[in-house]
């Protein structure tokens, strides 16, 4: 008797294993084309910001300005694109040249809310001379020309 109840048991939760409700679009864990979408689409919008439409006229103007940086007026739109005010671009490559780290080491720093003035001291460099020069640099630029 007891194994025959053992039986039943077996039977009654294998039924419920593979009942229609298991295999539901419904249920959370049954959603591979919502996963599949939301993937290709994080791949297409991350392609689309690398593709530059225009380039902004103070990126050309910063990139003529600062031939020393050695940076196009693309190299510099991509910073721009990345959500950076033109006073913090300056700030974000004399500080990358200053330290010799890489650009997006000092985005994605300033990104997660580091201030300048912290990055600067992480890389011990004196911020007030990086202030000054991003300034003299911003309006050197804006005086450069319009295009």
């Amino acid at each position: 008797m007891k194994r025959n109840f053992f039986v039943f048991l077996a039977l009654i939760l294998l039924e419920s294993c593979f009942s229609s409700v298991a295999f539901s679009q419904d249920i959370y864990w049954n959603d591979f084309e919502n996963d599949k979408r939301a993937l290709f689409s994080e791949v297409e919008s991350t392609s689309s910001e690398k593709a530059i439409k225009e380039i902004e006229t103070f990126s050309k103007n910063l990139a003529g300005a600062a031939t020393y940086w050695q940076m196009s007026a693309q190299d510099i739109q991509v910073l721009r694109n990345k959500g950076l005010g033109y006073e913090e671009l300056i700030k974000v490559i004399l500080i990358s040249i200053s330290a010799n780290k890489p650009k997006e080491e000092i985005v994605k720093r300033r990104n997660r809310g580091e201030t300048f003035k912290k990055i600067c001291k992480r890389y011990e460099l004196d911020y007030k001379v990086i202030g000054f020069h991003a300034k003299k640099i911003l309006s050197e630029v804006e005086i450069y020309g319009a295009e």
